[in-house]
């Protein structure tokens, strides 16, 4: 497979949770793949935690986070004391307690653009050799065109970054574990990017990660990370998430991690050519108007039968 090709010879990688919430536990497989091979790694999250944990809606700005090393005007260094202004505390930060160790926390509320900007210099100034942005769901595969979109923001924003980041892969483990894209709307998108060469190759799961993996998860609050873990267990069959309002089909699909080229994903993406270059507020403004929830309109316009 062609990723072990991209691997060889590489020193440090930066491995991001391209969704926010639980996605940097999807990040633990690909850690521990490359920590096979010698290579250093360096994880990473969004400050955007899931409204049943953070009630303020959206990503929290470098500026509202307490506790933290600050890197630049999107960037921060987050470990097990970072939390909120107002006492919210990362998974992000739970990871740094469990590994005794800085994680990147990132804010994408200027947008792609900013975010790439600061991440490159990042990237340069840590000699950093390859990028890997993971995705608990496979959302981010989405083309445009499935009904069951609920929260395309974060991942559109960081699938435009890793786009305009060198050497970079996307990551997908859980597939449907969102519950947002149906079975078949995965599969057929895999199809074409698989056509387009845009697959790069996958890996499975161990037992020492799914211990990792459940020791964060049993901190912070999660559903579809947690999914995997269950999947590692045996667990087959459909489950209802988000307070009942979603359905996942969870079958041993779960517990493999693919990888794609980036730019690819992003040519087969309507959504996120909508949002590149645009900011937090624009990006949600311009999917609304073009017929798309996103997980910003579900936290404002929360009430107790949603929780996104």
């Amino acid at each position: 497979m062609k990723i072990f090709d991209i691997i060889r010879d590489k020193k440090k990688a930066l491995l991001i949770g391209i969704g926010g919430g639980g996605d940097i536990i999807g990040t633990i497989p690909t850690r521990n793949f490359l920590k096979r091979f010698g290579i250093d790694t360096i994880l990473a999250g969004l400050t955007w935690e899931r409204k049943s944990l953070d009630p303020k809606p959206g990503p929290r700005r470098i500026s509202e986070i307490v506790n933290a090393e600050r890197i630049g005007d999107c960037l921060a260094f987050a470990s097990k004391d970072t939390k909120t202004y107002y006492n919210v505390r990362f998974t992000e930060s739970v990871v740094a307690e469990i590994f005794n160790e800085k994680i990147l926390l990132i804010d994408i509320n200027e947008g792609s653009k900013k975010v790439s900007s600061e991440l490159n210099k990042f990237i340069r100034e840590n000699n950093i050799d390859i990028v890997f942005g993971i995705d608990v769901g496979g959302d981010v595969l989405a083309l445009g065109d499935e009904k069951g979109i609920r929260s395309p923001l974060a991942d559109s924003i960081m699938l435009c970054v890793l786009k305009n980041l060198d050497n970079s892969i996307l990551g997908v483990i859980g597939l449907g574990n969102d519950g947002e894209l149906r079975f078949y709307e995965i599969i057929r998108n895999l199809a074409q990017i698989i056509k387009d060469r845009g697959f790069l190759g996958c890996i499975g799961i161990d037992y020492e990660d799914i211990k990792i993996m459940d020791k964060i998860a049993g901190k912070t609050i999660t559903e579809a990370s947690k999914l995997v873990i269950d999947a590692a267990r045996g667990v087959f069959g459909a489950f209802k998430i988000r307070n009942k309002t979603r359905n996942v089909f969870l079958t041993p699909f779960s517990l493999i991690t693919f990888y794609f080229d980036p730019k690819i994903v992003f040519c087969h993406s309507k959504i996120a050519k909508l949002v590149e270059n645009k900011t937090l507020k624009e990006a949600d403004h311009l999917l609304r108007k073009n017929g798309y929830y996103t997980e910003l309109y579900f936290e404002e316009s929360y009430n107790e039968s949603y929780n996104v």
